[in-house]
């Protein structure tokens, strides 16, 4: 998951100051390990993403996670430029099926305008993450997460095709793990 993360923060433009990302792990209790505003810089951001451990633990409380995302993340205090009209994009992965409930959260993200798309492995519920990307196209599936490269060019090119139909703007970009 973290070599995952680390590619797709290798294709942002977070030096030019057009992306912003956020890491959110979560298990029981969801935890940021940074917030948008936290580094400016392409390489300060590897290099936090590059050391974090994963957090590992059950259960998982995706709705939570989704929950904490909307009140802690996506607010301007922590760096979301939303209100400038900058799209949000939440990549979740997850690797298995929430012991709560998703889907106010996913809609109270949905109708803030957040693009979510979501990468499960084959312990996660299909159903759940199409209801929480609310796009089937938007929801992939991996046997486990060591195929996560597989699906990184199609992800990387559902973003961009959101940032070019939305703005010009480059989008936030928030990863969220979870454990495996």
């Amino acid at each position: 998951m973290r070599d995952f993360v680390v590619r797709v923060v290798e294709k942002l433009h977070v030096d030019e100051g057009r992306d912003r990302v956020s890491v959110v792990q979560y298990s029981r209790e969801p935890e940021a390990n940074f917030y948008l505003n936290t580094y400016a810089t392409k390489d300060e951001v590897l290099e936090n993403v590059r050391g974090l451990r994963h957090k590992g633990g059950r259960p998982l409380n995706t709705g939570a996670a989704l929950q904490y995302v909307k009140d802690r993340v996506l607010t301007e205090s922590s760096g979301s430029r939303r209100l400038e009209g900058v799209p949000q994009i939440l990549v979740l992965l997850s690797g298995g099926r929430s012991y709560d409930s998703v889907d106010a959260p996913a809609s109270a993200l949905r109708e803030l305008g957040v693009k979510i798309y979501t990468i499960g492995t084959r312990y996660s519920d299909s159903r759940e993450l199409q209801r929480i990307s609310d796009e089937p196209s938007n929801a992939l599936t991996v046997s486990d997460f060591s195929e996560l490269p597989s699906v990184q060019e199609k992800l990387v090119d559902s973003v961009d095709s959101v940032v070019v139909r939305v703005t010009h703007t480059t989008p936030t970009v928030i990863g969220m793990c979870t454990s495996v």
